[in-house]
């Protein structure tokens, strides 16, 4: 695992839902780590490219 940060977004002062589609067609295949972060917590969640 190399810890590159591959993609960042971030949104102030947001109120409501929120659905973001990101493409990872263009990665290697491997294990991602994805990490949203919130006033209420951290959700990490494992993503594996076959």
């Amino acid at each position: 695992m190399l810890g590159e940060v591959i993609h960042t977004e971030s949104l102030e002062k947001f109120v409501g839902e929120y659905t973001k589609q990101v493409n990872l067609k263009d990665y290697t295949k491997g294990v991602y780590f994805l990490e949203i972060v919130t006033n209420q917590g951290v959700v990490n969640k494992k993503i594996v490219l076959q």
